[in-house]
């Protein structure tokens, strides 16, 4: 591999890596915590419609999705990132 395509390919991963890093960090600061709080305990609920009880969820499960797919970008972008500097510098 020539020291030039290998650099390029470093470059790119590179900014794949840091703009797939940033989205899971937006993403996970954007996710809901796991608990109910206190309405739970009372039994009191803000949302008494279907709609109004499963929008939540579906904005959490793309949440959820999409973090899960650049934590997959992230760790193959690294290992490939990896992977490339050793055969540049053999």
């Amino acid at each position: 591999m020539s020291y030039e395509l290998a650099l390029t390919l470093r470059i790119i991963l590179l900014v794949l890596m840091a703009l797939s890093s940033l989205f899971l960090i937006f993403a996970i600061l954007k996710q809901p915590g796991n608990s109910d709080g206190v309405s739970a305990i009372s039994g009191s609920s803000n949302s008494d419609t279907f709609y109004g009880k499963n929008k939540g969820k579906r904005l959490e499960n793309q949440l959820k999705k999409w973090t899960m797919i650049a934590g997959i970008v992230l760790a193959v972008a690294s290992v490939l990132f990896f992977v490339i500097t050793l055969i540049a510098t053999a």
